[in-house]
């Protein structure tokens, strides 16, 4: 317990975000300092990661994703579809919990869309990363059609950042979204892979 304090009070944590960190994130009570989190630490700063305080604050599940089979190929992917180094550490940095999403369930399919069908550059995903915490089915696709009807272009943020009736009132003229949410969330939860070891 003791090295696990004075692990977390080096980033410059006090008590009070280490209590919060611990309450949504009590795996890393069980997590080896030396052998699982400093490793993971070491990892993420020699491939660049800037702020990772800041990082570690906003998604502390990060320190606990399994280095080969998460976290290493999370950020190849990135740079193997095209992105560099630089351009990833940016995405993280921005968007905490980015490396916590599946390859094949989430990254693959909405940059399919990204690309084919809305025709954008991976330059919007390195400024708005969190378009990979939308659904596609429920949020992205809907907004997307009802702008391309509309023949409106717009940044990925200003079609998925807003609520539902901001959206409607910013470029449709409407105090409400034509087509009523799901009741399901609309928003995708990163897949943590924790693990101890």
């Amino acid at each position: 317990m003791e090295k696990l304090f004075h692990f977390l009070e080096h980033f410059g944590f006090d008590s009070e975000t280490i209590g919060r960190i611990l309450i949504r994130c009590p795996e890393i009570f069980a997590a080896s300092v030396h052998g699982t989190l400093q490793r993971k630490v070491n990892i993420l700063t020699h491939f660049g990661i800037p702020n990772l305080p800041r990082v570690i604050r906003k998604y502390p599940e990060l320190l606990l994703l399994d280095v080969n089979a998460t976290l290493l190929p999370r950020m190849r992917y990135f740079m193997d579809i095209g992105l560099s180094r630089k351009d990833v550490c940016s995405m993280v940095s921005r968007f905490s919990p980015l490396l916590g999403y599946s390859i094949e369930a989430v990254f693959k399919p909405k940059l399919e869309f990204l690309q084919t069908t809305m025709q954008k550059s991976l330059h919007e995903i390195v400024e708005y990363p969190r378009y990979f915490s939308y659904s596609l089915d429920k949020k992205i696709k809907p907004r997307y059609w009802v702008l391309r009807g509309r023949n409106i272009t717009c940044s990925l943020k200003d079609m998925l950042a807003k609520n539902n009736e901001e959206f409607a009132e910013a470029y449709m003229g409407f105090s409400r979204l034509l087509v009523p949410p799901s009741p399901a969330s609309s928003a995708e939860e990163p897949q943590t892979n924790s693990t101890v070891s």
